[in-house]
């Protein structure tokens, strides 16, 4: 009897075991499968990947796909193209609100900051005596190359000819623009003075048309290798970029740097119209440079996009975002318009109201 007892026993241990096995590869991420496709900012590149690597240690089942490219033309492919991927992230967050929201996706989760420099190297022409007083002074100098981003498919581009734009009132000259932008491209600035001040629209045709010592390219991480090689002088670039780079860089007056969202007002006088002579024109408005991220409604695999959003916003990804020189928005901020937020995220945001980011 006492050894049917003990057999009765190791069988009931075994099956509790199994059973408690059986429950743990059923709720943990090993027993996830799927395909989570990624679109986000050429400028989130390394961060993603991270991520991606931290992610699939805990789904190894998971296939992620990523694509990087300028969000505007990400963007673009979502609402003209018909693309369908699981997660969009923006180097600019309002885009999401603007182009997304509502037929695509329903919210909008800012996670992190970003800042504009001027990003140069040893080799770079006039190295020397660069600084934030006379940067644009240096850049203007006959033979010196510099470059921006595309304006009609990357924020890093948008921000940047916006920025220039600010430069001219900031620094009471009103020649920056045209000696760095007009003078060197087919990208205008036109003013219209209202009764609240002047305001700026910036036209960005869809031939740019840089000539003289004006390069534009793709993305901002595609016109990095341009610097390393010494094939330009200077990048007006994010911070973030310049860092991962080990470049040199000039910093920005907060004011022109757009990592501070207490001069909102000055922003709100200039907007930009990207491929201003189509059909398809559209305008983005200066803001901060804050990055946004969201699901779209008909994500493939919303389950796994949830968990790696999960991911992002919590403590091992905000530790990914600060180690690649972004500024980590913690608690991330839902936008204004944000709606049916999931609710395994809901404890990682807050709403726009309670900060003084919109």
């Amino acid at each position: 009897m006492n050894r049917i007892m003990i057999a009765l026993l190791v069988i009931i241990v075994i099956v509790v075991i199994g059973v408690g096995a059986y429950g743990y590869t059923a709720y943990s991420g090993y027993s996830q499968n799927g395909t989570l496709t990624i679109y986000a900012a050429d400028s989130l590149a390394t961060p993603i990947n991270q991520t991606n690597a931290k992610f699939n240690s805990q789904y190894p089942n998971v296939v992620i796909q990523p694509t990087y490219k300028g969000s505007s033309a990400l963007i673009s492919q979502i609402t003209t193209l018909n693309k369908t991927p699981d997660i969009m992230i923006s180097a600019n967050a309002a885009l999401i609100d603007s182009k997304l929201i509502p037929n695509y996706s329903s919210y909008n989760i800012q996670y992190a900051a970003n800042e504009l420099v001027v990003a140069y190297t040893n080799k770079s022409k006039n190295a020397s005596q660069i600084n934030s007083n006379n940067w644009y002074q240096i850049l203007s100098t006959p033979g010196v190359k510099y470059a921006v981003s595309d304006p009609n498919s990357d924020p890093a581009g948008q921000y940047s000819v916006m920025m220039l734009q600010l430069a001219n009132s900031y620094y009471n000259n009103s020649t920056i623009f045209n000696n760095l932008i007009a003078n060197n491209s087919a990208i205008t600035s036109v003013a219209n003075n209202t009764t609240n001040g002047t305001t700026y629209v910036i036209n960005t045709p869809t031939n740019e048309n840089p000539h003289g010592d004006l390069t534009i390219g793709a993305d901002a991480a595609a016109l990095t290798p341009l610097i390393q090689t010494d094939s330009i002088d200077y990048l007006i670039t994010y911070k973030s970029l310049a860092q991962s780079a080990n470049l040199s860089y000039v910093a920005l007056p907060a004011e022109l740097s757009l990592s501070n969202a207490s001069y909102q007002s000055d922003y709100k006088t200039i907007q930009l119209k990207q491929f201003s002579d189509a059909s398809n024109s559209s305008t983005v408005k200066m803001a901060p440079i804050i990055y946004g991220i969201t699901i779209l409604n008909n994500a493939p695999d919303k389950k796994i996009a949830e968990e790696y959003v999960q991911l992002m916003l919590g403590s091992s990804g905000v530790q990914i975002t600060q180690n690649n020189y972004l500024i980590p928005i913690n608690p991330a901020i839902l936008s204004n318009i944000s709606t049916n937020v999931p609710s395994n995220i809901q404890s990682l945001v807050v709403n726009a109201s309670a900060t003084n980011i919109p």
